[in-house]
C-alpha cells in the first residue's frame, strides 16, 4: 500500500480549522520544552550558589545533562507508542510529565543543599522524559492531521516550535530572575525555582486548550504493545552513546571511560538490531532503513545537527573569547541563531511544500555551506553585527532543511509510524551535536592546554614575545606587568580565533556531505517493509 493510499485511509477526518488549532496548542508545548533546554543555563549559577558553589562542577553539570539525556530517550518510546495508541492522549500524559517535573524541580531546594542538588536532578530527568515526548507526539500529529502540501507547512511550523522555544529561553530566564520574586505562604522560594515553577501554569493552561481544540481528535491506533525490550536497549545505547560523546571533549577520545561507553553503546545497538528483526512488535522496523528518502531524511539530520552544534556553541564562544564579549553579546549571537532557524524552518515548510522536499533542502543545506565559509574570515577584529548576519544565514539555512526531512520520513514510514518515523529524526540530530559539541570541545581543550603550557614555561614564552616583535618583555613575569599580560591576551585571542577556524573548516567539510543525502530526497517509492496495518479509532463526526 502507498503512502498515500494508507494516509488517506487511516487519517482523522477533522476540519480544517480544528486541524490548525490542534497544532497550534501542540506548538507551546513543544516551544516550552525548547526553551528549557537553554533556559536554566541563564539560572545555573544562581542554582548553584544556593547548592553551596561550584566545588563539585562533574556533579553541576548534571543539572543540564540530566534533562538534555532523558529528552533524548524519550523519543523513540513516545513515537512508536504514539502510533500504536494515539498521539493526542499521550501528548497530554508527556505534558503532566513535564508539569510534574517542573513543579519538583522548582521545590528542590526543601531538601536543603545537600539533597537539594540530587532532588533537581532527579526533577530534571522527569522532566526532560516528559519534554523529549513532547516533540515526536506533535509531529505524529501534524502528520496524521494535514496531507499533501499542507502537511509540509505544518511540519515547518511544528518544527520551528523548539527552535523559537530555544531563542526565547535565555530571554525568558533573565526576565524571570530579575522580576519574578512571589511568596509562597511557609516556602522560601528564591527567584531561579520560580523558572521551573511558571512551567506548571502554563501547561495547565494547554492542557485546558488541548481539551477545548482536540477533545475528539485522536490519531489512528494500533493492535500490539509497546515494545519495552528494544525500548530499554536503545535507551541504554543513547545514554552511553551521548553520555560518552559529552564527556570526549572535557577527558579525552582516549579516556578509559570515553572508549567504553561507545564500546557500550555499539554493542548495544548490535544487539538491538538483532532483535528487532526477530521482534514482533519491534520498536523500530529496521528493514525502513532500506527505503532510500527515508535513510536519506535521517543522514541529513545527523550531518546538519553536527553543523548545528558547531554554530550554536562556536558563535558565542567566539563572542566571548574572540571578541572580549560578555553575556549579553553572547545572548544577541545566539538569539539571532535561533530566531534565524525558526523562521527558516516555516518558509522552509511553505516552500517544500509548493516545490518538493529535494529542491529546498539543497538551497538550505548550501546556505549553511555558505555562512561556515563566510564564518572562515573571522577574526579578532571582525563585528557583533557581522557575526550575527553569518549566523542568522546559517541559521536560515538549517531552518529550510527541518520540512522536507521530516515530511520525506514521515512519507517513507507511512502512517502507521509517523511517530516514530518522527522520534528517529530527532535522534539522530542530537547524535549529530553531540558528535559536533564532543570534537569541538576536545579541540578546543587540546589548545587551551598547548596554550597554558606555553605561557607558563619562561623559555617557551620568551620565544613567543620575540616572534611577536617585543624583545623587551624577554625575562618579565607577567604577574608584574600588565602590558605583557595584555601582550598575550591579544595574541591568545588570535589563537583561539584560529581554532574557531578549524573547527568551522571541519563542520564546511561536513555540511558539503551533506549535500549527497539532501539529493535523494525527493521522488516516490514503495516500502520494502510494512508496519502492523491502522485500525484507526471511531471519532466523533466534528
Amino acid at each position: 500500500m502507498t503512502e498515500a493510499s494508507e494516509g488517506a485511509a487511516a487519517r482523522p477526518a477533522v476540519r480544517p480549522l480544528v486541524a490548525w488549532s490542534v497544532l497550534a496548542v501542540a506548538s507551546v508545548g513543544v516551544l516550552l520544552s525548547g526553551a528549557e533546554l537553554m533556559v536554566v543555563a541563564i539560572a545555573l549559577p544562581s542554582i548553584v550558589v544556593d547548592f553551596g558553589g561550584w566545588a563539585d562542577l562533574a556533579r553541576v553539570s548534571w543539572i543540564i545533562n540530566a534533562y538534555l539525556l532523558a529528552f533524548v530517550v524519550a523519543m523513540p518510546l513516545a513515537g512508536r507508542t504514539a502510533d500504536l495508541w494515539g498521539a493526542r492522549r499521550l501528548y497530554v500524559i508527556a505534558l503532566l510529565l513535564f508539569a510534574a517535573g517542573s513543579l519538583v524541580s522548582g521545590l528542590s531546594p526543601l531538601g536543603g543543599p545537600q539533597v537539594g542538588i540530587s532532588w533537581l536532578i532527579a526533577a530534571r530527568v522527569i522532566q526532560g522524559l516528559g519534554g523529549g515526548a513532547l516533540v515526536p507526539l506533535s509531529m505524529s500529529l501534524a502528520a496524521h492531521l494535514f496531507e499533501g502540501r499542507v502537511r509540509a507547512a505544518a511540519l515547518g511550523l511544528e518544527g520551528a516550535a523548539t527552535f523559537i522555544g530555544m531563542a526565547v529561553g535565555p530571554a525568558y530566564g533573565a526576565w524571570v530572575l530579575l522580576n519574578v520574586s512571589l511568596p509562597i505562604p511557609g516556602l522560601a522560594v528564591a527567584p531561579w525555582q520560580w523558572i521551573f515553577l511558571l512551567n506548571v501554569p502554563i501547561a495547565i493552561i494547554v492542557l485546558l486548550a488541548i481539551y477545548v481544540v482536540a477533545g475528539a481528535v485522536e490519531t489512528p491506533r494500533h493492535s500490539g504493545r509497546p515494545d519495552l525490550l528494544g525500548a530499554v536497549l536503545l535507551s541504554i545505547a543513547l545514554l552511553s552513546g551521548v553520555a560518552a560523546l559529552s564527556e570526549a571533549g572535557r577527558l579525552g577520545w582516549a579516556d578509559p571511560l570515553v572508549i567504553a561507553g561507545l564500546a557500550l553503546a555499539v554493542l548495544v545497538i548490535g544487539a538491538f538490531v538483532v532483535y528487532e528483526r526477530s521482534a514482533r512488535a519491534p520498536l523500530i522496523e529496521i528493514g525502513i532503513f532500506r527505503v532510500r528518502r527515508f535513510t536519506a531524511a535521517n543522514a541529513v539530520s545527523l550531518l546538519t545537527g553536527y553543523t548545528l552544534a558547531t554554530a550554536i556553541i562556536g558563535g558565542p564562544v567566539f563572542v566571548n573569547r574572540v571578541l572580549n564579549g560578555g553575556a549579553a553579546e553572547s545572548a544577541v549571537a545566539l538569539t539571532a541563531l535561533t530566531l534565524a532557524i525558526a523562521i527558516g524552518a516555516i518558509v522552509g515548510g511553505l516552500l517544500s511544500a509548493v516545490f518538493g522536499e529535494r529542491p529546498i533542502t539543497l538551497l538550505g543545506v548550501a546556505a549553511t555551506s555558505v555562512a561556515l565559509w563566510l564564518a572562515l574570515a573571522w577574526s579578532a577584529q571582525t563585528g557583533l553585527d557581522r557575526l550575527g548576519r553569518d549566523l542568522s544565514l546559517f541559521g536560515i539555512g538549517f531552518g529550510l532543511t527541518i520540512s522536507p526531512r521530516a515530511t520525506a520520513a514521515v512519507a517513507a514510514a507511512g502512517a502507521s509510524a509517523y511517530g516514530v518515523a518522527s522520534a528517529l529524526l530527532q535522534v539522530f540530530r542530537t547524535i549529530g551535536m553531540s558528535v559536533g559539541l564532543a570534537l569541538l570541545t576536545s579541540i578546543g581543550q587540546s589548545r587551551i592546554d598547548e596554550l597554558s603550557a606555553l605561557i607558563n614555561d619562561p623559555t617557551r614564552r620568551n620565544a613567543l614575545v620575540v616572534s611577536l616583535h617585543h624583545p623587551e618583555f624577554v625575562g618579565v613575569d607577567p604577574n608584574t606587568s600588565l602590558a605583557l599580560v595584555d601582550l598575550l591576551e591579544r595574541w591568545s585571542r588570535g589563537q583561539a580565533a584560529d581554532v574557531l577556524r578549524q573547527v568551522m573548516t571541519i563542520a564546511l567539510g561536513v555540511a558539503l556531505v551533506t549535500l549527497v543525502p539532501a539529493l535523494f530526497l525527493g521522488g516516490r517509492e514503495p516500502r520494502p517493509v510494512a508496519m502492523e496495518p491502522a485500525t484507526p479509532a471511531a471519532l466523533p463526526p466534528r
